[in-house]
């Protein structure tokens, strides 16, 4: 796979001074990581889930209780399509759709305990797959890793 980054590969790259630096590194970096993370879960979704739907259930686990119309906007999809999805996913039984006790008009979408587990394998897959990525970085490679993704988590949390 070709590299995204123009940083050596040996190099240690410290944190950068300059905002727009770290902005470009981030660009030139994340496409290639996008790709290797998506690949890893294609590899462990099989025939069991599309991409998409992996996705929508995906949302669905770690929003609880939301609605089809938050599917939508999240997947960048029509209702329609979003709805139909959702339905797919409820009748495989890893999503079921509740009315709400607040507003009876809406409907909920949770999780099962099927949905959630075969999220958890998948996840475990793909979290062992890119482990195998990493396993040749040094500790110290590993702490600037783990010391950079937190700085990210913490500033992207919100989106």
């Amino acid at each position: 796979m070709p590299r995204a980054s123009k940083i050596p590969r040996d190099t240690a790259v410290a944190v950068p001074p300059d905002p727009l630096q770290g902005a470009g590194l981030i660009l030139d970096v994340m496409p290639a990581v996008m790709d290797s993370l998506r690949a890893a879960m294609r590899r462990q979704l099989g025939q069991t889930l599309s991409v998409p739907q992996f996705r929508c259930l995906r949302f669905i686990a770690d929003n609880a209780a939301c609605s089809v119309s938050e599917v939508a906007a999240f997947l960048g999809v029509t209702l329609a399509t979003a709805s139909a999805m959702v339905e797919r996913l409820v009748r495989a039984g890893y999503v079921v759709s509740e009315v709400a006790a607040a507003d009876r008009r809406r409907s909920e979408l949770h999780g099962t305990r099927t949905g959630r587990s075969l999220m958890g394998r998948i996840r475990g897959g793909a979290r062992t797959e890119l482990a195998g990525a990493l396993a040749d970085c040094s500790p110290e490679e590993l702490g600037d890793l783990l010391a950079g993704m937190a700085v990210l988590q913490r500033r992207f949390a919100h989106a």
